[in-house]
C-alpha cells in the first residue's frame, strides 16, 4: 500500500505546480521605472512675460493620483516665480534662469528648463 501512495506523489506535485495550458512560467514583470519630462526645455522671454510649463510623468501600474505629483521651483533667487500649475513669470532683470520640476512621489527625479530673459 505504501508503494502505491508514493507512486502518486510525483504526479500530484507536477499537477500542483502547473496551470492548465501553461508550458513555461510567466515572465516576471519588470520593476517600475519612474520618468519625468518637461516642456519646453529652453525658452526666451521678455521681462515680466509668462510661460506655461508642462510636466509629464508615468505612473505605476494600477495607480492614479488626484493631481499630478510634481513640485515646481525657480532655481535662482530673484529668477522669477512659478505657480503650482507650472506658470512661470519672468523677473524684471535680464539673465539666464532655470525652472525645475521634481516628482513628489520619487523626489530624486527632476527635470530642468533654461529660461533666457531679455
Amino acid at each position: 500500500m505504501l508503494t502505491r501512495a508514493l507512486s502518486f506523489a510525483p504526479l500530484l506535485l507536477a499537477l500542483a505546480c502547473t496551470t492548465p495550458g501553461d508550458t513555461m512560467p510567466a515572465k516576471p514583470k519588470e520593476p517600475f521605472k519612474p520618468s519625468l519630462s518637461l516642456r519646453p526645455v529652453a525658452i526666451s522671454l521678455a521681462r515680466g512675460a509668462t510661460q506655461a510649463f508642462q510636466a509629464e510623468i508615468n505612473y505605476p501600474e494600477g495607480v492614479r493620483y488626484m493631481r499630478q505629483p510634481v513640485g515646481w521651483r525657480v532655481v535662482e533667487p530673484e529668477g522669477g516665480s512659478i505657480t503650482g500649475a507650472g506658470l512661470y513669470t519672468a523677473p524684471a532683470t535680464a539673465g539666464t534662469y532655470h525652472v525645475e520640476v521634481r516628482r513628489e512621489d520619487f523626489p530624486e527625479i527632476t527635470a530642468t528648463a533654461t529660461v533666457s530673459v531679455k
